[in-house]
């Protein structure tokens, strides 16, 4: 019987095809290429780009009394604009260009799951309850994102009015392509785990099998393979990061701003109902998913050191092993699992302390431009 896990796996795989991130699927167990979803991509991409420069130019015309009174206000849905564009162009790009990796990268995954259920080496419990809280969360944040846009349209109709917040396709599309990069980060975590899980077992075992050795050597190869994969995630969504973390800047200071101005202001903006759920659809979504690949990104930045300190409070009695798996120290000594953006920008708990430092700093710039423009 196919497992819940397995299920929420298949959903977001075919979200991402839906919104014209991927062109593979799975049948029988295998993933497999299509052409007609390569025809469905460049027509979903094309269609994306056309609904997305009418949205901005329907909301620009609506809300240009508002940017009048308000030149933040301007300046913030300018970079908005640029910065949902740089998103769309780096997902389309990714699409275009590193579909055949990220297959690659799918077929490597379910191929060390397959090696490791065969050999019985699971993940512990709080290591497993980690990742399905992750996925469950993230799962729970594209219901809402969904439901969200679905009570604005039904309000929408309902009123017979203009709903400035119709950028359902490309915040749809934006989140399929982080959705695919935090999965096969996620499933990277998890297959880790268990080869971690295999090596304390091998070494541990008092009662050693036949070709023991042979099966060391291919649980170091396959460690290889998955710190190589990780790079190879920064590298194929290495854009889409970037904007990401651009974007979660730009929500930072954009929910600030309008937390302070609703808080302590009495702009006539903030009358706008309208203006207050696009900044919400925009803004809170993005915002909450950082928390949870922040979290992700930290435990896999964690990945080898942890694994290196478990190596180093192993013995085994056996010379031959004992020689290999010093070998394999030597092997982990100059390498790493963490997540960066262009080698510049490294993705863990640091980097939060740093992006919340230049939320505040901008936010305060911005309140300050605001009372200035008063007097």
């Amino acid at each position: 019987m196919i497992s819940t896990r397995r299920i929420v796996q298949l959903v977001f795989m075919w979200f991402c095809t839906l919104n014209g991130v991927t062109t593979f699927y799975f049948s029988s167990g295998r993933l497999r290429w299509s052409r007609f979803l390569v025809c469905y991509r460049i027509v979903h991409n094309i269609v994306v780009i056309i609904l997305t420069i009418k949205f901005l130019m329907d909301f620009w015309h609506f809300k240009a009394s508002s940017f009048d009174e308000s030149p933040l206000v301007r300046l913030a849905a300018i970079t908005y604009f640029g910065l949902v564009f740089l998103s769309l162009i780096s997902c389309m790009g990714c699409a275009y260009r590193r579909q055949d990796r990220i297959s690659n990268m799918i077929k490597k995954l379910l191929e060390l799951e397959a090696i490791s259920k065969h050999w019985g080496y699971r993940e512990s419990k709080a290591q497993k309850r980690f990742l399905n809280m992750l996925m469950l969360t993230v799962t729970l944040l594209l219901i809402i994102r969904l439901s969200i846009h679905v009570a604005l349209n039904v309000n929408r109709f309902m009123r017979g009015s203009h709903n400035p917040c119709n950028c359902f396709l490309s915040e749809c599309m934006i989140f399929a392509t982080n959705s695919l990069a935090f999965g096969l980060m996620l499933e990277i975590c998890r297959n880790w785990w268990r080869l971690q899980s295999a090596l304390e077992t091998l070494i541990l075992d008092a009662n050693p099998f036949p070709h023991m050795m042979q099966r060391l050597r291919k649980l170091q190869a396959m460690f290889q393979s998955l710190i190589d994969m990780t790079d190879e995630v920064c590298f194929v969504f290495r854009y889409v990061l970037l904007c990401y973390l651009l974007r979660n800047v730009w929500s930072g200071i954009r929910v600030g701003y309008m937390m302070v101005r609703v808080c302590l202001g009495h702009s006539a903006i903030e009358a706008e109902l309208e203006y207050l759920q696009m900044v919400f659809v925009t803004c809170i979504q993005p915002l909450l998913f950082s928390l949870m690949m922040n979290s992700l990104t930290h435990t896999t930045d964690s990945l080898l050191e942890t694994t290196k300190e478990v190596i180093r409070g192993l013995y085994s009695r056996d010379e031959q092993q004992q020689r290999c798996m010093e070998w394999f120290t030597l092997q982990l000594a100059e390498q790493h699992t963490y997540v960066h953006i262009f080698g510049a920008y490294r993705m863990n708990r640091s980097l939060v302390f740093d992006g919340c430092s230049v939320i505040l700093l901008h936010v305060i710039y911005m309140v300050q431009c605001e009372y200035s423009s008063m007097f």
